[in-house]
């Protein structure tokens, strides 16, 4: 077979064998086999990335709506490699986590069906296949969330629905407005589309708010910090490290980036990133339990990624160096935040001496990396970043301290992650290799993008200049500084105990509605105080006025069942689509 066959063959099977899977996992006999071959799904997709990504397209024209694939593209070929990486490792770690879970068949059902949709998004080249596939990973992950029954999950499954909806139906809005008659318009040509567009604002918009939903950002993260804590913790890091980052890449996919000038969408991307890096951090500090921890340290990293997208879409001449400095950060995030989620349940089977001693080396070398710390491949992202806001169309002067101070708000987070998944358990526990070697697979994944970071070969010698050096090393400085006097004052007794549940702004919504609730049972209760008699004489007026209007509406069934009021509608409506069509 040849290498172009063999691409063929990598590229249906990347989003075909999980769903193939998927369909046969509820076949009791074929259960055995499925089980065994669901933590490698995602391996024919790795295999398209490292070796054969960019060789052919796939277009399947004789399908519904078409069907355009392939893996051709910088932005195509790095997504598909962190998200193929970040699946198998979490499918592998899956395996053994999930040993002893009764239900642990139809977990896989819903992850391997979550799994084709985000790696289908990926490799999708027009409209229709992509919100295909995008669909249903967005659906397919609900089942992960609610997998564990509980009622914390059950309502984090309901939020995440709701907001799922919100987000589809604003992208479906502007997909229609973008291909109108054509469903199957190519991914590359739609930013000229919408730039071309008289609705470019609108249609903007639509895709900042649709898509913001699965990227978490500000004020459409709700779900975040619910849905991570009640998944289990594979899922949880497929939701933080490759699902999330679906929404970004609809972004760099979707919108008008070097093909228009959009300022006002610009400026609020970045005022609401900048605010999500440091709203992210204040509500995260505020939490106990891990994984919600992580669930606000992914809204706060996000909002670096919004942020660089807000002055990509203000100024086209700087999205080259914004679409590749999100790239790149978006790598470098997955990999380390889907390290942090799985280091928490190696954590927790992991007791004291030298296990939990290399537990929390583990878990170090990641959060050190999501704050920044120099050499690493964080200090280098958030290098990448620096390089675009010089950019910016405004701010450019402050936005550099902003970053400073956004990556001291990190460490301060990582610091607090860190100190409340550390191993506490007193027996000398050591967690089984189905844990811990996908684990460390997925820390040396992470080093490896220090050997060979998909950057300029100049940027990467900025990594160990000494003004690089001493930018990325002192608000990690800072942060443990502020973290140790924090530690002493609380072991002194001086404790500032604040306590936010997690969702932050749902609660405010809740507490509405049970307001609202009270105001209609009282209402409710008042109107059945009142004296039947004086009901029924409130209800004449009312009795009488439906009355005419049926009256009415009979009347004009009747005058419009006429042949000549059905013709003149007719002709009516002929004028109308005949005038749209000439002007």
């Amino acid at each position: 077979m040849t290498l172009d066959g063999l691409a063929v063959g990598a590229t249906i099977a990347a989003f075909a064998f999980p769903l193939l899977l998927a369909a046969a996992m509820p076949v009791r006999f074929l259960r055995p086999l499925v089980a065994a071959l669901a933590p490698w799904a995602a391996l024919p997709a790795l295999i398209l990335a490292v070796g054969l990504h960019g060789r052919v397209t796939i277009d399947w024209s004789a399908a519904v709506l078409g069907m355009r694939l392939g893996s051709s593209g910088t932005l195509t070929r790095g997504f598909l490699l962190f998200t193929a990486c970040l699946w198998l490792v979490s499918s592998l770690f899956a395996r053994a986590y999930l040993a002893g879970d009764p239900d642990r068949a139809r977990f896989w059902v819903f992850f391997l069906a979550t799994l084709s949709g985000n790696l289908g998004l990926v490799l999708a080249q027009d409209v229709a296949s992509f919100y295909l596939f995008f669909a249903l990973m967005t659906f397919a992950a609900y089942g992960l969330i609610v997998h564990d029954g509980t009622g914390a999950a059950r309502r984090a499954g309901r939020v995440y629905l709701v907001m799922a909806l919100l987000g589809e139906m604003s992208l479906l809005a502007a997909f229609l407005l973008i291909v109108g008659a054509d469903i199957n318009v190519d991914l590359q040509d739609v930013p000229r589309v919408v730039a071309a567009s008289a609705l470019r604002e609108l249609i903007a918009a639509l895709l900042l708010v649709g898509f913001g939903v699965k990227a978490g950002a500000l004020l459409l993260h709700m779900w975040l910090p619910l849905a991570h804590p009640a998944a289990p913790i594979p899922a949880s890091a497929i939701l933080s490290g490759a699902m999330i980052k679906a929404g970004v890449l609809g972004w760099l996919r979707f919108l008008p980036l070097g093909a228009a000038a959009l300022p006002a969408h610009g400026s609020a991307c970045v005022v609401a990133g900048v605010a999500a890096a440091f709203f992210g951090v204040a509500l995260g500090l505020t939490q106990r339990e891990s994984k919600t921890i992580l669930a606000y340290s992914s809204v706060s990293q996000m909002g670096f990624m919004t942020a660089a997208l807000g002055i990509g879409l203000s100024n086209p001449g700087a999205a080259p160096g914004v679409v590749a400095a999100i790239l790149f950060y978006a790598m470098h995030h997955a990999l380390a935040k889907g390290a942090l989620f799985l280091g928490t349940g190696v954590a927790r089977a992991t007791g004291s001496g030298w296990p939990g001693g290399l537990v929390a080396l583990g878990l170090s070398w990641p959060a050190l990396d999501l704050a920044g710390a120099p050499l690493s491949s964080g200090s280098l992202a958030k290098i990448a970043l620096t390089n675009i806001v010089a950019q910016a169309p405004w701010g450019a002067a402050s936005l550099p301290w902003l970053l400073s101070l956004g990556a001291v708000a990190s460490t301060l987070l990582m610091i607090h992650f860190v100190r409340r998944t550390l191993p506490r358990s007193t027996e000398r526990l050591v967690p089984g290799a189905g844990l811990w070697v996908p684990w460390a697979c997925l820390i040396l994944l992470d080093l490896g993008l220090l050997v060979r970071p998909p950057v300029a070969p100049a940027d990467l010698g900025l990594l160990v200049a000494p003004g690089a050096l001493w930018s990325a090393a002192w608000p990690v400085l800072v942060g443990v500084v502020i973290a140790a006097v924090g530690g002493r004052l609380r072991r002194r007794g001086t404790r500032v105990r604040v306590e936010l549940p997690p969702g932050d702004l749902l609660y405010l919504v809740d507490a509405a509605l049970m307001k609202l609730q009270r105001v209609l049972l009282a209402a409710r209760d008042a109107w059945a105080s009142v004296d039947v008699r004086q009901r029924r004489a409130r209800l004449v007026p009312i009795g009488r006025l439906s009355d005419r209007l049926l009256e009415a509406a009979e009347r004009g069934e009747v005058a419009l069942s006429a042949f000549g009021a059905i013709g003149l509608l007719f002709l009516l409506l002929a004028v109308v689509v005949a005038a749209a069509q000439l002007f």
